[in-house]
Order: structure tokens, then sequence, then C-alpha cells
């Protein structure tokens, strides 16, 4: 859907005083002609009193256009400024009804989301600073003691052999040690930083090898998952084992907010920018009168705003029909230790550390409503030079040999 172009303020005034000035002229005329057997001093006092009184009237119009055009708009703004300056993170300035003050309005609210977006980074900053140190004293602390108790539920399972009633509390036991293990392993996969060996990875190759490992496990046989990928040149520059960690979380969370059987939907596509922007965004399997329109991400649009961010980068779309995501519970899905899965069934770690990994790339992602009933989840991904007739780079940055 186009958008209408908002009128400048010269031109709006225009048209209102070129208006007032037809409207006054022909009344004078229609005055004139209409008075013209009167007598003299009966005629032109009617006419300079209808020229004082239109004179008025059209002040009178001049002044409540530039109230309207100009003093209440840059009011609003002044008091949008005020109250997000004032702590009022929600406030934004509303859209006027000039040109000028439409295009301040909305670098004003582009500003504040920037803002936020720094803040909320800085903050994120802070917070992985704090857990890491936090995650080397907790590993340092607790990683004996468990491998302790692990040994020794290993001795007892031993020498208790086939004992009636010990071989539960034992299966028990070292499920949960095995439990406190990938809290540990996943806290450290977060926080801590790792020497990284990246090269250019071709991305729908590794999501076809992580739903054919994850089908041979038979953890996606009940679902219908359907693979619309179509970009074979989407050549990301990062460590296979990295992307592999990010789509096994991902399609093993679309399972658990699944109940039995339900569908999974993986798209992925080179995108630009401009075509991103739009709010309507169809598939190519949709039928032609489907739209679906979504609200843009805070998280894309701080992205896309960044100078360094590519007019060209791969998308993409895992959904599933599951329970989906509560709308306030958006922005804090990524963060650690928060989930909305029953207590025991989930760390709390896994889309955290798949948003960690994501942004160490360079990229972005969040959470939508999906089409199909539940969450999709949206990755942009920086193209590797190389990638969609760019000149190919090789994994140490030197020029590729032909």
């Amino acid at each position: 859907m186009l958008a209408i172009p908002t009128p400048r303020i010269h031109q709006r005034l225009k048209q209102v005083l070129l208006l007032a000035s037809g409207s006054a002229l022909a009344a004078i005329i229609v005055t004139m002609w209409v008075t013209e057997d009167l007598a003299f001093y009966l005629r032109w006092p009617l006419v300079a009193l209808l020229v004082v009184l239109v004179s008025v009237v059209w002040m009178s119009v001049l002044r409540r256009q530039v109230v309207i055009l100009v003093e209440v708009p840059l009011a609003q703004c002044v008091e949008a400024a005020e109250a997000i300056a004032d702590g009022d993170n929600s406030r934004r300035v509303p859209v006027g009804q000039t040109h000028e003050f439409a295009r301040l309005a909305t670098s004003i609210n582009r500003m504040t989301e920037q803002m936020l977006a720094a803040t909320q980074s800085r903050m994120r900053i802070e917070k992985l600073a704090t857990m890491g140190r936090i995650a080397a004293g907790i590993s340092h602390e607790i990683g004996n003691p468990i491998s302790a108790i692990a040994n020794y539920a290993h001795v007892l399972r031993m020498r208790t052999g086939d004992l009636p009633g010990t071989t539960e509390p034992l299966d028990a036991l070292e499920r949960e040690i095995a439990r406190i293990d990938r809290i540990m392993r996943g806290l450290l996969d977060y926080a801590r930083p790792r020497r990284l060996t990246p090269r250019p990875i071709v991305v729908d190759e590794v999501i076809d090898d992580v739903v054919r490992l994850l089908d041979d496990q038979g953890v996606v046989r009940r679902f219908r998952v359907t693979r619309g990928l179509e970009a074979p040149d989407g050549v990301v520059y990062a460590e296979r084992h990295d992307l592999e960690q990010v789509f096994v979380n991902l399609l093993l969370n679309a399972v658990d907010a699944m109940d039995r059987e339900g569908d999974v939907v993986i798209s992925s596509r080179i995108n630009d920018a401009a075509s991103f922007a739009e709010s309507i965004d169809k598939r190519r399997t949709d039928p032609t009168p489907q739209r679906w329109t979504h609200r843009p991400s805070k998280r894309a649009l701080a992205w896309l705003a960044r100078t360094e961010s590519p007019s060209w980068f791969l998308q993409i779309v895992i959904a599933d029909s599951g329970t989906g995501v509560a709308p306030e519970d958006e922005d804090r899905i990524f963060e650690p230790f928060f989930s909305t899965k029953q207590p025991g069934k989930g760390t709390g770690l896994g889309l955290a550390i798949v948003a960690s990994t994501i942004e160490n790339l360079g990229g972005t992602i969040w959470v939508q409503n999906a089409r199909e009933g539940g969450a999709a989840f949206v990755i942009l991904l920086p193209l590797h030079a190389g990638a969609s007739g760019l000149p190919v780079v090789a994994w140490d940055g030197r020029p590729a040999a032909p």
C-alpha cells in the first residue's frame, strides 16, 4: 500500500491563502455588483466595511493555519521530547500533517528507538560481563563437587548391582547431575568468549543437515517440516558448529512449543533493506489475495539503522504452529534464564545462546507471530563477500584463488 505524501507547510499555506483570497475577492465583486444602484455615500461605506471584515477573516484564517500547521505540532514535539528526557521510553512524537513535521517526528522517534537499543545493548554487555565472572566462579566451585557426586553415584550403582529399590533413585540422581552440568555448560557458552575460526558457510546446507540429523534421531518425525530454502548463494562468515547450534536450538524450541503434531516451516532468501522495510511480507507459496502484516521489529529497525549494516543480507525464518509467544515476552525471551516452559523442562539459556551467537556474527534475531499460529523466529545475517555475485574472499580474509 503506497503512502500518501504529506504536503509541505508553504504548500498548505498557499492553498489556504489562495482559497481565502479568492473567496474574499468574489465577495467584494458580488457586493459591488449588488450595491451598484445605491447612492455613493451608501455604497462605498458598505464596500469599505466588507473589505475590513474580509481582512479580519483572512487574518483569522492565516493565524489558525499557522497554529494548526506549526504551533501545535511544534508543541507536541517539545512535549514528547521532554517526556522522553524524563524517562518515558514509550512516548513517541505524533506524525504531523505536513512534510517537515512528519520528517521531524520520524527522526525523533528513530533517534529514540536507537537510544533505547543502545541502552539495552550496553545493559546486555554489562550483564554478560557479570555473568561471565559468576559463571567462571560457579564452574570452579561447583564443577569439582558435581564430578565427585557423579563418580560416587557410579560407584553406588556398581556396588548395589540389582539391589531392589536402588535403580530408580540412582537414575534420578544421575539425571539431575547431568541437568546441572547442562546448565553450567550453557551458562559458560553464553558468557565466555571463544576463539573463533570462521569460514564461508552455505547456510542452506547447514539447515538441511540439521533437519536430517533431527529426523534421524526421531525428533521431528511426528511433525511436518516444510523447507523453502531459496538462498543457495547465502554464504555467511561463521563457524559451522555455531550455526548448527542455532538451528538445533530453534527447531527443538519449535518442537517443544507443539504438543504431539504440528507444522514447522523453514525458509531462507537473500533480501535487501528496501524490500525488507515493507510492512507486508508474502511467501511465494501463499495464495495471491492473502496478506500478513507484521509491525516492524525494534531489533530489525535498530540493526538496519546501523552505519555498518549491509544493503543485502540473508533472511531466515523458522515458524511453527505451536502456542506462540505473548507480546509482552517477545523482548524478554532472549534473556538468560527466562523461559515460558514448565519448571524442569528447560534451562532458559537456549534462546539466549542463539541470540548471542547471531549477534556475534553481526546479525540480529527477533520473534513475531507466525501465520501457522505459533512463533516465527526471524534471523538476518550479513552476507559474506562472494555471495550474490560479490568477489569471493577466502576464510582468512585473502582473495580466493580463481
